[in-house]
């Protein structure tokens, strides 16, 4: 009989107990390999063996009386083998983004009360220089053990499975607690809706830490016995050439990098020769007709071109962590690469919707999924109103902060603080209401819109935009700031020649603001813009930090 993930999930009540049932299944079948495919690389039988081990030295350190239990580092095979064998001791992980400053890695492990730390070595001096009687086990040596170490484990009961910092967009984290539940039941919710298994082959960009990749780039991979490569690095051409190379089948990732894949593909479309490009547009004229008629030909249109970027392995991208632009789920879509893009919160462990392939539309998130409610509070005139979700997914609360908890939970319902529409079984998301610009008249203008209208231009590399109130007026005025894309011909002419490029940069792209404002209502339109050249600042994540820009 095949197995069967639905069934499995439904006869076990940890999430350790699901990964062990799996390693059984698949046993010899590669599980895990870091650095692109060119690192170190574990069985499932292996990967089990080295998680029992670990488990048994977490429990015989006498360690796990305090069973939070921290862990610091960046990606790689090793940090799964703790998460899990955190759990199988009984303890909750305590996942800690390797990017924090020190301060703010001090902060957790004193919030959550830590005492045992898993870690690479290059955080060893850092953790110890806070506290010098933590617990520390370096990754390094995870397995150096020999393989017939004793693997018996006592069973502890601990409902909560990992404590979670939230990234901070909006200012200081809080500690969200998933339980073993929430994320079994967001695990089944997700394998109704994609079809994964052991055939497919994983990349892991996003850092570990994060609960959108820990959910959908390791915890749901592991349980198919699909096999996950640790990227090298965040860099396109590194990113393309593990794809290539390990013929990797799904990736996940967040707006920012199909952004920057899109710009790349289209700035290498700009510089073929003229018969290619018209060439190349016909194609995608006729791929677009196709599609409206429910006959995606891409695939069959753009062999050739995703066979030469070394993407033809590939047949899904996941977005999620943000709004993907329309455009750039058109154009994925339209030459065959399938994108689709998934919604959820921290707090959902994460993911509340996904697209499905066969019924995607290039701006919605998808259905919710089988197992969550979903209701619209406080519609608008156009259907617009706050996210509201339930189901076995959704958090008890923030660990020691009772306020926000009552803000977030309310009569079993979660209030997500995003603004969204349901068409058609679809759920389209149109911002977060903390981010709402209201204008004199009392209009509700949403950034997430005007961003994506600013970002359809190859021109601009990234934008942020706010509402800022105006001396002596009511209300709120739309402004922007604008960072061009600094590969563009025209941006790198002006870069090059111009001695105070900035101005020049500025008459640039206020034809494109000015083109955008035509096209949009008055109370919509962009007053004014700042031109920089440096990135927008972000979490780990590739999140702008919205409460920076005011």
């Amino acid at each position: 009989m095949p197995f069967s993930l639905t069934l499995m999930l439904e006869s076990v009540n940890t999430i350790h107990s699901a990964f062990f049932t799996v390693a059984e299944e698949y046993g010899n079948h590669v599980a895990l390999v870091g650095s692109g495919g060119k690192g170190v690389s574990f069985t499932y039988s292996q990967f089990s063996a080295e998680v029992k081990k670990l488990a048994k030295l977490l429990q015989d350190s006498n360690q796990m009386d305090q069973i939070e239990v921290a862990l610091l580092s960046e990606n790689r095979p090793e940090w799964c083998i703790a998460y899990l064998a955190i759990l199988s001791a009984g303890g909750t992980v305590v996942p800690i983004d390797a990017n924090l400053k020190a301060e703010e890695i001090a902060y957790i492990l004193k919030h959550s009360k830590a005492r045992v730390v898993i870690l690479s070595e290059q955080f060893e001096s850092l953790v110890r220089s806070y506290d010098n009687t933590i617990h520390i086990i370096c990754l390094e040596h995870v397995h150096e053990q020999n393989l017939s170490a004793p693997t018996e484990l006592r069973p502890k009961n601990n409902e909560t499975a990992a404590l979670i910092y939230t990234s901070g967009t909006t200012g200081a984290p809080k500690a969200v607690e998933l339980t073993h539940a929430n994320i079994l039941a967001n695990l089944k919710g997700i394998a109704e809706r994609l079809c994964f298994d052991h055939e497919d082959t994983f990349l892991s960009i996003l850092p570990l830490h994060h609960t959108f990749e820990c959910t959908c780039g390791f915890i749901t991979p592991i349980m198919c016995g699909a096999t996950i490569v640790y990227a090298r690095s965040l860099k396109s051409r590194d990113i393309i050439e593990d794809i290539r190379n390990n013929k990797v089948t799904v990736m996940c990732g967040v707006p920012l990098l199909y952004e920057k894949m899109y710009h790349s593909m289209r700035k290498a479309i700009n510089k073929a020769p003229y018969l290619r490009r018209v060439f190349f547009h016909v194609l995608f004229a006729l791929s677009s007709v196709s599609w409206k008629l429910n006959i995606p030909l891409g695939q069959i249109l753009f062999g050739s071109l995703r066979s030469k970027a070394g993407l033809n392995s590939l047949r899904m991208f996941v977005s999620g962590g943000a709004a993907l632009p329309f455009h750039i789920s058109r154009f994925f879509n339209l030459i065959g690469l399938c994108i689709i893009q998934g919604y959820g919160l921290t707090e959902c462990s994460p993911v509340l919707s996904a697209s499905s392939p066969d019924k995607l539309k290039f701006d919605s998130v998808g259905p919710v999924l089988s197992n969550i409610e979903v209701k619209i509070e406080n519609r608008d005139d156009s259907g617009v109103g706050e996210i509201v979700v339930r189901g076995e997914n959704i958090t008890p609360g923030y660990r020691g902060n009772e306020e926000e908890t009552k803000r977030l939970l309310r009569d079993g319902w979660l209030y997500t603080g995003d603004l969204g529409r349901i068409i058609d079984g679809q759920l389209y998301i149109t911002g977060r209401s903390k981010a709402v610009i209201v204008s004199s008249a009392g209009k509700n203008i949403h950034p997430e819109e005007i961003e994506e209208k600013i970002q359809r231009s190859d021109l601009i590399l990234e934008t942020v935009v706010f509402g800022r109130v105006k001396e002596g007026k009511q209300g709120e005025e739309v402004v922007a700031i604008i960072v061009p894309d600094q590969d563009h011909p025209q941006v790198t002419e002006i870069l090059k020649s111009v001695e105070k490029p900035l101005p020049a940069l500025h008459n640039l792209i206020g034809e494109v603001v000015k083109e955008i404002n035509t096209k949009s209502a008055d109370y919509k339109r962009i007053v004014s813009f700042d031109i920089q050249l440096e990135e927008l600042e972000k979490t780990s994540t590739r999140k702008i930090k919205r409460f920076l820009y005011k």
